[in-house]
């Protein structure tokens, strides 16, 4: 078995779980020497408008990114170039001195303050792309690598579609209900509240849920608080209890 299907395998073993996902990706990110490593899938190049996974990268600085990801010189010409679903390195892709946008040169590449960076990306439906980038502070990648994520990049679209789709299947009818006692879960309860419930019963706290549907802490928050007046119940706990001793289909 190759790097790239061991990944891949990998990956079909996270599920849905964005933190074991995350886990991957940096596990990818290690075998190539990077010290930033990011997989997106969703809307380009608004990641707001998708899913990142992630490693060796502080919040702040994602965030960052996410704010100006439309201002990425690098990603246009890229996508000028024709060179959607070839990984290649950007700074040779596109040399320091040919920038011309100002801004970008020296308030944005500045910021990020990485020197050597593998991407690309590969469009997976009409509205969708797969991005992947990995990134260096200082040596350059070995040639190797940009072999090793080239094939990374051809497997992964089936996953990544994959992924996608069930997301969606999964954000509008919610998780398969929980088969216990004698709780009929009310019609009011929405898909998403319905997977929240799903998710605190495998033992999954309020942040780590978050991560895992791709939403904001104070959506979990106001989903929880909101399954918790439906339901009646007073506390989390008071929850738990009740799916674990009244809950059926």
């Amino acid at each position: 078995m190759n790097r790239a299907d061991y990944w891949i395998r990998n990956l079909i073993e996270a599920g849905q779980s964005h933190l074991d996902i995350n886990h991957v990706v940096a596990d990818i990110g290690r075998s190539v020497g990077a010290d930033v490593s990011i997989l997106f899938l969703g809307s380009s190049p608004k990641l707001s408008l998708g899913h990142v996974f992630h490693a060796g990268i502080e919040q702040p600085l994602l965030e960052y990114y996410e704010r100006h990801s439309q201002s990425d010189v690098y990603l246009r010409h890229y996508s000028q170039q024709n060179l959607q679903g070839t990984i290649v390195p950007l700074q040779t892709m596109l040399p320091l001195n040919k920038i011309t946008d100002e801004w970008f040169r020296d308030e944005m590449l500045r910021t990020i303050a990485v020197k050597h960076s593998l991407s690309g990306y590969c469009r997976l439906n009409k509205s969708d792309v797969q991005v992947l980038t990995f990134h260096r502070y200082s040596s350059p990648f070995k040639p190797e690598c940009q072999l090793q994520l080239q094939q990374l990049m051809d497997a992964l679209v089936p996953w990544s579609q994959y992924y996608l789709s069930k997301q969606q299947l999964m954000n509008k009818f919610g998780t398969i209900p929980l088969q216990h006692g004698s709780l009929q879960l009310p019609d009011t309860l929405t898909p998403a509240e319905r997977q929240v419930i799903q998710l605190l019963s495998r033992g999954y706290d309020g942040s780590e849920i978050t991560q895992f549907r791709g939403v904001s802490k104070e959506t979990t928050k106001s989903q929880i608080k909101s399954i918790l007046h439906k339901l009646e119940c007073k506390h989390q706990n008071h929850l738990l209890h009740k799916v674990y001793t009244e809950l059926v289909t």
